[in-house]
């Protein structure tokens, strides 16, 4: 076999190679030379390491630390930068009116009052992390146009404004380990941004929604985060499409857990929400595909789940609803399919049927209320599919309708005879004129 010797001898590709991994080492940001300290006020336009020497405090600057160049690392060393309150004042701006800026990396400070702490604008794959900013009269952490960067360990807390915002195609980034407390709006806020993902963060006790999906921010991602005690809606989805919610604990929130107006095509799925002041989850006013599916509802102050009218084609399914103030599932909607649910002690009903909802089919869900249904229309819904040899929510070995159980035992499903143990009653089940569940199935106590 004959090998070919490469185009360049040895001798010759050794300092070659050697040459360029040299110059690559030294276009990495905080390996071009020695640190440059910071002690005031400063403008950054050379590539670089650098870190804060002292604190900067009280300063009247507008903007204190300005990056306009890329390849730049800052370490605050922990230490503050400070400001006086001034409006449109801000205590870090990264930002190149004639370029995108790449590879900017900032840690380890805290900012605080300032019109915003820090403000990232055309800023890509860069790093931001151990940040805190606080007391500032608008927002903790602005960031506008910026793509594909990581923040993690950010906490943005008593900011006048939102606690951390993205807006105007702030796109692809991630958020790790936010804290997000005690702002005067939201504690996060998407806006016409896009395939972000927020993660194992806390947002507590905003005087506005925790976090706020305001207007075309699709393809966003909420997962393994807490969402506690804020002032509107824990999460709100408002004009905003393909989105997932999941894996989140959301309690004590001040109207609804989870919010969705005029949204389509969300996911929310596999949450606990818990002691919400108005309803668990809510889809009104033309919300469209969505998924609600496998949450666990709790103690909501008015509904569990709240389907409203013009909102349509949604799959709720294999819900847990259980003891709230009103009904567990509220529904005005037309089209959409419910099934799967445990829907239990909620106070007026286990599930409302009002206003022009119609065309919704209603099977294999268990119903355990003192009162299972309460109908404000005679609209026609259907409550069971084709009986098939499919398990039923009850173990019986045939699924159809629903089971229909009563904390007194005297549930349809309880005193109706299942005389060949098939899981499924002998007589079917008039709800309501149009609304007559034909396989209801035998109870079981879940």
């Amino acid at each position: 076999m004959t090998v070919q010797k490469p185009l360049w001898g040895s001798e010759k590709l050794f300092p070659v190679l050697t040459i360029a991994l040299l110059c690559a080492f030294l276009l990495v940001p905080g390996f071009a030379g020695a640190a440059i300290p910071i002690t005031g006020p400063t403008v950054i336009s050379e590539p670089g390491s650098y870190y804060l020497a002292t604190d900067i405090r009280d300063s009247p600057e507008p903007v204190a630390i300005l990056i306009q160049c890329s390849n730049v690392v800052i370490d605050g060393k922990g230490k503050i930068i400070d400001g006086t309150d001034k409006a449109e004042s801000i205590g870090i701006k990264i930002y190149n009116a004639a370029m995108t800026l790449v590879n900017v990396v900032i840690r380890n400070v805290v900012l605080s009052d300032w019109d915003s702490g820090i403000f990232i604008n055309d800023v890509k794959n860069s790093q931001f992390e151990k940040i805190t900013s606080k007391s500032n009269l608008n927002h903790g952490v602005l960031v506008a146009h910026s793509m594909g960067n990581t923040f993690s360990k950010i906490t943005a807390t008593d900011n006048g404004g939102v606690g951390v915002l993205l807006y105007f195609q702030s796109n692809h980034n991630t958020l790790t380990e936010i804290t997000s407390q005690n702002n005067g709006l939201d504690g996060v806020r998407f806006r016409f941004s896009n395939g972000n993902r927020l993660q194992k963060s806390k947002v507590l006790n905003n005087g506005q929604h925790g976090i706020n999906f305001d207007e075309e921010a699709n393809y966003n991602t909420i997962i393994q985060s807490t969402i506690n005690g804020n002032g509107r809606n824990g999460i709100r989805v408002y004009k905003s499409n393909y989105n997932t919610i999941t894996q989140n604990t959301l309690t004590g929130n001040k109207n609804t857990g989870i919010y969705c107006e005029q949204s389509d095509y969300n996911v929310i799925s596999g949450n606990t929400v818990k002691d919400s002041n108005v309803h668990g989850i809510q889809l009104t006013t033309d919300c469209v595909d969505n998924v609600v599916s496998k949450n666990v509802v709790q103690n909501s102050t008015i509904n569990g789940i709240d389907i409203r009218s013009d909102s349509k084609d949604n799959l709720i399914n294999g819900n847990t609803v259980d003891k709230c103030g009103a009904y567990g599932l509220m529904l005005a909607g037309n089209q959409n399919v419910i099934y799967d649910n445990l829907v239990r002690e909620n106070a007026l009903a286990g599930m409302g049927i009002f206003s022009n909802a119609k065309d919704n089919i209603i099977f294999n869900n268990y119903f355990y209320n003192v009162n299972n249904t309460r109908f404000g229309t005679t609209n026609a819904n259907t409550w069971n599919l084709t009986r098939g040899e499919v398990k039923s929510i009850t173990d019986g070995k045939y699924s159809g309708g629903n089971s229909w159980g009563q904390p007194n035992g005297q549930g349809f499903s309880q005193i109706t005879p299942d005389s060949n143990k098939d899981g499924i009653c002998d007589s079917p089940y008039t709800l309501a004129a149009n609304n007559i569940d034909k396989l209801p199935l035998k109870f079981k106590k879940k």
